[in-house]
């Protein structure tokens, strides 16, 4: 703990440090004639560029309508058959500016237990420049309990740049399991621990998104105290019509989010199938 306390202080100084730079490097049309010189010139018409870190954002999905998976094509965590962690898990983060380089870009690799709304503990920060239109692959190893454990677990990355212009795809998440359904059958339940990880009550409502799979949730609503935690259940059938063979896999995603009664996203975990029978 101490160790993690010391990195999460040097990434801050680091981000100041690079801050206070950028604040030295720039100055306003204004200052040209106080200061008798100035490094960048802009009118009004040509606004400020700036970096654009990326991941594969939930809560940018959800902006634009689309459905978003917790099986996040950006964060790799496991094998398969069985589902069990890699040693490490390989994260890709773009800068989507086509101008301007991310500079010493601050990447937070958080974990948690699998569910919904589970604590998340920082097991690591590294520090990244991308150049514009890049993308880079970081590996985070995980560390010798999280590997001995369940291996079911919730992968969570918050990017970080003093002048990146767009927050909403900062945050991406990982939450999901998966199998065989030679493993697993083609009708199973899956229990989802959902934890109310506030000092408040409040109630949370669950849904599935629409898929050509059976699926239900119950319940589908819970007023939750303060710390309450309870576990759902997903009901998954796979219908007749839908054949996979070992050589022939029919891959499918079941997801279900949890929200606020007032809409805001509390969180979602995907249950991934191979259909192979």
């Amino acid at each position: 703990m101490t160790i993690l306390t010391a990195k999460i202080s040097n990434s801050t100084d680091l981000q100041r440090s690079v801050w206070a730079k950028l604040s030295r490097d720039f100055c306003y049309p204004e200052e040209r004639t106080r200061r008798g010189h100035c490094c960048t010139y802009l009118s009004p018409n040509h606004p400020i560029e700036k970096p654009d870190l990326a991941i594969y954002s939930q809560d940018e999905q959800l902006a634009l309508g689309s459905l978003p998976s917790w099986d996040n094509p950006d964060i790799t965590t496991n094998s398969w058959r069985p589902f069990t962690l890699f040693p490490s898990s390989k994260i890709i983060v773009r800068n989507l500016s086509p101008k301007v380089s991310a500079v010493n870009a601050l990447v937070h690799f958080f974990i948690s237990p699998f569910g919904i709304g589970m604590p998340r503990t920082l097991l690591a920060t590294k520090m990244v420049s991308i150049p514009p239109s890049a993308e880079v692959e970081l590996d985070f190893p995980l560390d010798a309990t999280t590997l001995a454990g369940d291996q079911r677990i919730g992968v969570y990355i918050l990017l970080e740049h003093p002048q990146d212009g767009k927050s909403i795809n900062n945050r991406g998440e990982q939450v999901h399991v998966g199998a065989y359904t030679t493993e697993s059958g083609r009708i199973f339940d899956v229990t989802i621990p959902v934890l109310n990880n506030t000092n408040f009550a409040r109630s949370m409502v669950f849904s599935v998104f629409p898929t050509d799979l059976g699926t239900s949730v119950t319940p589908t609503s819970h007023s939750f105290a303060q710390k309450e935690k309870i576990n759902i259940n997903l009901h998954v059938e796979v219908p007749p019509a839908i054949i996979g063979t070992p050589n022939n896999e029919i891959n499918r995603a079941v997801t279900v989010i949890a929200k606020l009664n007032t809409g805001e996203l509390v969180g979602g975990v995907s249950r991934l199938l191979r259909i192979d029978n």
